[in-house]
């Protein structure tokens, strides 16, 4: 792989943890207000709240996994919350947000497959 490339999976990679300490830290903390923003009504307290407490330390763990060879395991495993939220959003009968969810699993997964592959090549 290209520096180019090996320097725009670590930028990308990096937004996708801070994405996920922010909406994570925010359904973490604040349940009702974040589920309401989020499309999570019927979602229970508990249910978002794990939700937010499971983004928000996969985006630490990928921010902070910055010069980890291992970082793409993280960032897998942050593209498999995305289902776990798509599964919520069909439950609360809103189809276009787990739509999107599915749009975003395979965004990072493709993310952790770069990063995979740049791990390897090094």
């Amino acid at each position: 792989m290209s520096v180019s490339t090996n320097a725009a999976l670590t930028v990308v990679a990096d937004a996708v943890g801070a994405v996920s300490v922010g909406l994570g830290g925010f359904l973490a903390i604040a349940p009702l207000t974040g589920g309401r923003r989020l499309g999570l009504e019927e979602t229970t307290l508990e249910g978002r709240r794990i939700l937010g407490t499971a983004d928000l330390a996969l985006g630490i763990a990928i921010i902070a996994g910055r010069s980890s060879p291992q970082r793409w395991r993280t960032v897998a495993a942050r593209s498999l919350l995305h289902l776990v939220f798509a599964r919520e959003y069909m439950r609360n009968i809103r189809k276009r947000h787990a739509v999107g969810m599915c749009a975003l699993f395979a965004v990072d997964a493709g993310i952790a497959l770069g990063l995979r592959k740049e791990q390897r090549s090094a």
